[in-house]
C-alpha cells in the first residue's frame, strides 16, 4: 500500500493530495535470464534542472528553513496540502504548521541534528481543507554555519493512524469480552488467545497460550475433526465444547468461522466460546421445579381422595372398639392394631397435606414415606 494511506484505482483516502495509485507485489524469487547483461550505469552527475524537478516532484512534502525554521522554499506537494498564509509558505514559521509546537522545537532539532544525521517527529500539521492531519515528521540538517538549513519532509500517516486506532479498538475488544476468543493456525495450534480463553481453559489471563492444539482443552478432542472439515470447506460451524481444565471442566457453546489472508487463501480459524454453565444450572434447577410443583399437585390429589376413606374407617374402628367391651383377647388386639394403623394413616395424610418440597428417601432407612421441606 502507499504510504499516504491510498489504494488502488480511483479510490482517494485522506484527500486530494493522497491521489497515488498502489501496485502491490507479491514477494518473489525471478531467476535473470541467461545472456541478458546488466544495464550500464550512468555515471554522470544530475544537471540542476533534474534536481529542480526530483525535489519538486518528491513523494513527501518538503520544506527548506534557514537555521531558524523560517520557510524558504517549498515543494508540490508541501504546497498541495499545507496550510501557509494567503497559499504562500515562504516567510511562514515552520514551527506554525505544527500543533502544539512552540518556539522552542526548532532550537531543540537543531541542537539534537548536530550529533544525529536525522530526527524524527510524530505531530499534528495544519493541512488545506482539513483543520490538522497526523504527520510523521523527518528533519535533516545541510550545511554548516552561516550556509545552514534545516530541511523538513512530512508524510501524511491520517491511514496509518486510522488503522492503529482500529487495531487498538479491536484489541481493546477483544482483551475485555467475557467471550473467550481463539485463533488457530492450519495445524490447530493457537497463535492468539484472550484473557476470557486464558480464564475459560484454567490460565491466568496475561499468561501467554501454550503451544498446544486446543483441541487437547477438550472433553472430546474428535469434535476438532468436525470443525476442522467445515473450517476447510470455508464454512462456519457451531456446537458445543466442553473445556476441560484441572478444577472441572465447562460447557460453551462454540462458533468458529474460516480466516482468510489477502489473497483469499485459508490460514486457519476465529473461535469464540460462550460459558453456558450457569445457564444450563438454570435449566437444571428449573426442570426440578417443575418436578416438584407436579408431585406436589399429584400429593394433594392423592391426599384428597384418601382423606374421606381414612375419616371413614377410622370412626368405624372406634365405634367396633367401643362396642367390643366383652369380646375374647384376640379380638381387643386386632381392633387395636387396626385403629392405630388408621392413626398412622390419618397422621401421614396431614404431613402430605403440608408437603411443599419432594425429596424421595429409601423406605429402608427412613421411618417415613415422604420427607416433609
Amino acid at each position: 500500500m502507499a504510504s499516504d494511506g491510498t489504494t488502488s484505482g480511483k479510490t482517494q483516502i485522506g484527500g486530494p493530495h493522497s491521489r497515488t495509485m498502489r501496485l502491490d507485489i507479491l514477494p518473489g524469487v525471478i531467476d535473470a535470464a541467461p545472456g541478458v547483461r546488466a544495464a550500464t550505469r550512468r555515471e554522470a552527475a544530475l544537471s540542476l534542472e533534474e534536481l529542480s524537478a526530483l525535489f519538486q516532484e518528491a513523494y513527501d512534502a518538503t520544506l527548506v528553513t534557514d537555521i531558524d525554521g523560517v520557510i524558504l522554499q517549498g515543494n508540490r506537494r508541501a504546497h498541495e496540502f499545507l496550510r501557509g498564509g494567503d497559499g504562500d509558505l515562504s516567510g511562514v514559521d515552520v514551527a506554525s504548521l505544527i500543533s502544539g509546537a512552540g518556539p522552542s522545537l526548532v532550537p531543540q532539532l537543531a541542537q539534537a541534528l548536530e550529533t544525529e544525521r536525522f530526527v524524527r517527529v510524530h505531530a499534528w500539521c495544519a493541512g488545506r481543507g482539513v483543520d490538522f492531519f497526523p504527520a510523521e515528521i523527518a528533519v535533516y540538517r545541510s550545511g554548516s554555519g552561516d550556509s545552514s538549513h534545516l530541511c523538513f519532509f512530512i508524510r501524511d500517516i491520517t491511514w496509518r493512524k486510522e488503522a492503529e486506532d482500529r487495531l487498538q479498538m479491536v484489541d481493546s475488544a477483544m482483551r475485555t469480552a467475557r467471550t473467550g476468543i481463539a485463533m488457530l493456525d492450519t495445524d490447530g495450534m493457537v497463535t492468539y488467545a484472550n484473557p476470557a480463553m486464558n480464564a475459560l481453559c484454567g490460565l491466568a489471563p496475561d499468561d501467554e497460550f501454550p503451544r498446544r492444539p486446543l483441541s487437547s482443552f477438550f472433553s472430546d478432542p474428535s469434535v476438532m475433526e468436525s470443525l476442522a472439515e467445515s473450517i476447510a470447506r470455508g464454512e462456519a460451524w457451531s456446537g458445543r465444547i466442553d473445556i476441560v481444565r484441572d478444577d472441572g471442566s465447562t460447557a460453551t457453546d462454540c462458533d468458529a468461522a474460516p480466516l482468510f489472508d489477502s489473497d483469499g487463501e485459508g490460514m486457519g480459524a476465529v473461535l469464540s466460546f460462550t460459558d453456558i454453565s450457569d445457564a444450563i444450572r438454570a435449566q437444571e434447577a428449573e426442570k426440578t421445579l417443575e418436578r416438584n410443583r407436579v408431585m406436589i399437585e399429584s400429593v394433594g390429589t392423592v391426599c384428597h381422595h384418601l382423606g374421606q376413606p381414612s375419616t371413614v374407617l377410622l370412626g368405624a374402628l372406634e365405634m367396633l372398639k367401643r362396642d367390643s367391651a366383652n369380646a375374647d383377647g384376640q379380638k381387643t388386639e386386632l381392633l387395636d392394631m387396626s385403629l392405630k394403623a388408621a392413626e398412622t394413616i390419618a397422621e401421614l395424610l396431614r404431613e402430605l397435606n403440608d408437603l411443599t418440597i419432594y425429596r424421595s428417601e429409601g423406605y429402608a432407612h427412613s421411618g417415613s414415606i415422604v420427607s416433609i421441606g
